[in-house]
């Protein structure tokens, strides 16, 4: 078997590498260039994620990358998002998946033989499976289903950073919380003057590309300057002492996907289900999405494995994004969510047990 894997970035790697461990031949097919390193801020990948890392046998090599080099206190392990993408690329590759750049898909077609692609450089490919693993917006979801949902706006900006020299309470790794009156801010520091800090502001209507644009690097920090005045000062000395660009996006979720597969088709991460940043999940979802698609297709004819991959996940991350979305309109009302989350946390795949 073949598999076209629309993506690359944790979602699209994570799906090659446990394709391959199953003697699937893969073909990750990026929109993005070899060169472009534009891919966000940090990520925390939670215990779940990381027992699916595990399983990929990918776990301590991503430690060995994380903000303090290994799991938090709390078991979530701080991870650059690029570099995070980096590793899982290169045991993609490693294990014997080939990476396409420059290609974006445009669409795709499906027979009794195969699977075939089209992309935006007039180039195609044929296989026998095409995952689309290529996010929020994804062109496999609406390829899959014309009719299928888009995005929900949540009213809420996200911003984010990295700071040096910066002396912030906690242990290292540990995801601390800051809430003003007008908006949300969250930590972790290294413990040794490096610190990660992403910000949470309410923006009732979604703002326009144009509008974003607008927003540069020094009307950004005053606005966070004037949201977070009343925070502990360490808070404002690490919106100084930030040394990566600084961007504002808008947060978005995908509360349902009616339609998961068709034909030779089918989608996982954040195509399928895309929950907030609040929930702390997006990444390990997908890992785990990731590890459940190659065990059905381990032992399942093609034609079932997709709708037993569907029929595994779909309960579980829509309860996430659920999750998500209370989580964030928490941060809105000054509430708590207030569930326990042992049942996200805790969940485990027996890969060795059969679907």
């Amino acid at each position: 078997m073949h598999a076209l894997v629309i993506g690359g970035g944790v979602a699209g790697p994570a799906t090659a590498v446990a394709l391959r461990s199953i003697g699937v031949d893969v073909t990750i097919c990026e929109a993005r260039p070899a060169e472009d390193k534009d891919v966000g801020l940090w990520v925390m990948v939670a215990p779940n994620g990381l027992a699916a890392l595990e399983t990929l046998g990918l776990k301590e090599t991503v430690l060995r990358e994380s903000l303090a080099g290994a799991v938090g206190p709390s078991g979530f392990a701080p991870m650059r998002r690029v570099g995070l993408y980096r590793l899982l690329r290169e045991a993609a590759v490693a294990r014997g998946a080939r990476i396409l750049h420059d290609r974006r898909l445009v669409a795709a077609d499906t027979d009794a033989d195969g699977v075939t692609a089209l992309f935006s450089d007039s180039s195609t490919l044929t296989g026998d499976l095409l995952v689309g693993c290529d996010g929020i917006h994804s062109r496999t979801r609406s390829i899959i289903d014309p009719a299928a949902p888009t995005t929900r706006y949540v009213p809420l900006l996200n911003l984010g950073g990295f700071a040096s020299g910066v002396e912030a309470p906690g242990e290292p790794a540990q995801l601390q919380f800051i809430r003003t009156g007008k908006g949300f801010f969250g930590y972790a520091g290294s413990g040794s003057g490096e610190v990660w800090w992403f910000a949470n502001l309410p923006w009732g209507q979604e703002p326009s590309r144009a509008e974003l644009a607008e927003m540069d690097r020094a009307s950004l920090i005053r606005r966070l300057l004037a949201a977070f005045a009343d925070a502990p000062p360490f808070v404002t000395d690490m919106i100084r002492s930030t040394y990566t660009d600084l961007y504002a996006l808008p947060t978005h979720d995908l509360p349902t996907v009616p339609t998961w597969s068709r034909d030779r088709m089918v989608i996982l991460g954040d195509a399928a289900h895309a929950t907030t940043p609040t929930s702390g999940q997006g990444s390990s979802m997908a890992l785990e999405d990731a590890v459940v698609l190659a065990k059905c297709l381990r032992d399942l004819p093609r034609p079932q494995a997709a709708a037993r991959y569907e029929e595994l996940r779909r309960e579980r991350v829509e309860g996430i994004v659920a999750l998500g979305a209370r989580a964030s309109a928490a941060k809105l009302n000054d509430t708590s969510p207030g569930a326990s989350l042992d049942w996200v946390l805790d969940y485990r795949i027996d890969w060795a047990a059969r679907v």
